[in-house]
């Protein structure tokens, strides 16, 4: 296993989508429980941090041992949870990992880990230059420095870090082909996507 923490920020509203998204089925099984065993293959120190939700609605997809966490600090976007993350890391980085990103690729978290290494992040950056910092790893020291009230956004988090690293989504295609790890499913027109690559076996339910 890798010196890496694992974040899950699954405390969104989903309002696009109507439902919660970390419960999304793929061949019945939850976006959280699928994300969250990945995870678990990569690191021994594996959070779910779920905002201001009741820890109950996920006990009941996770194993009894699973960390669940409120955010420390409560705001308007995945800020509060990111830096909630990075208290509560056992390790010196941790990988950031949105509940709507149920293709992830544990090698392109391998990857990100050690392009991190010695930098306050590795952040990927997609075709049409998006920062995709829900799928990113952080340096935990950097991150603890940032007032979580004085930011809006992840990607000024991200601007506010000494010295991370862009990389280039094409660098992992060689283990991602279709760069499928980058998807995310945050409305029901990517509900759709899912449903042209694993047929009735997605649901909402």
């Amino acid at each position: 296993m890798l010196e890496l923490s694992v974040a899950i920020l699954a405390g969104g509203k989903s309002s696009r989508m109507g439902v919660d998204k970390a419960f999304l089925k793929i061949n019945g099984v939850p976006f959280i429980k699928i994300i969250y065993d990945k995870a678990s293959a990569l690191s021994d120190d594996v959070m779910v941090i779920i905002g201001n939700k009741k820890s109950e609605e996920f006990r009941r997809y996770l194993p009894s041992q699973a960390t669940i966490l409120n955010d420390l600090f409560y705001t308007m976007s995945p800020v509060g949870g990111l830096i909630t993350a990075a208290f509560k890391s056992k390790y010196q980085y941790f990988v950031a990992l949105a509940v709507d990103m149920p293709l992830i690729n544990p090698k392109v978290v391998e990857r990100l880990y050690f392009r991190a290494k010695g930098r306050s992040a590795a952040v990927p950056v997609l075709k049409d230059g998006t920062a995709e910092t829900l799928c990113a790893v952080y340096n935990t020291s950097e991150v603890k420095k940032i007032n979580p009230y004085s930011i809006s956004s992840l990607r000024e988090l991200v601007n506010l870090l000494p010295n991370p690293v862009f990389v280039s989504a094409e660098a992992f295609i060689d283990v991602d082909p279709n760069l499928d790890s980058f998807f995310n499913v945050n409305t029901k027109g990517d509900l759709e996507i899912l449903f042209k690559k694993f047929g009735n076996n997605v649901s909402s339910g």
